[in-house]
């Protein structure tokens, strides 16, 4: 290997590493603001379900409050936020009021 690509595989790597490090610091600020919407809120309320849209619920384990740092609802591709903050989401495959800090097996990462 000579010099010129030396220096340039060690520019890419750091380049790299940096985004990386950037992409931790997204998402740490991302969790942190799902726990601070999600803390407060209580979407357990499936009165308003059919029978078959709150089985959505227990089919895909949605838990209120997730207990994994890198997938939570704010952080998911099916997750719809509500116009205000202070209430519910939504979500595309789990019928019922969703927590921004809430976790199910259908989690996707959401596109940046």
């Amino acid at each position: 290997m000579n010099r010129r690509a030396f220096v340039k595989a060690a520019m890419l790597a750091g380049a790299a590493a940096l985004v990386g490090c950037e992409d931790k610091a997204k998402l740490a600020a991302l969790r942190e603001r799902a726990r601070r919407l999600g803390a407060g809120l209580d979407c357990s309320d499936v009165s308003r379900l059919q029978p078959a849209e709150a089985h959505t619920r227990e089919e895909n384990q949605y838990r209120q409050h997730s207990e994994r740092e890198d997938q939570f609802c704010l952080g998911c591709l099916n997750y719809q936020p509500p116009a205000d903050e202070s209430t519910c989401g939504t979500c595309k495959t789990v019928r019922g009021p969703i927590n921004p800090d809430g976790w199910c097996k259908q989690w996707t990462k959401a596109l940046t």
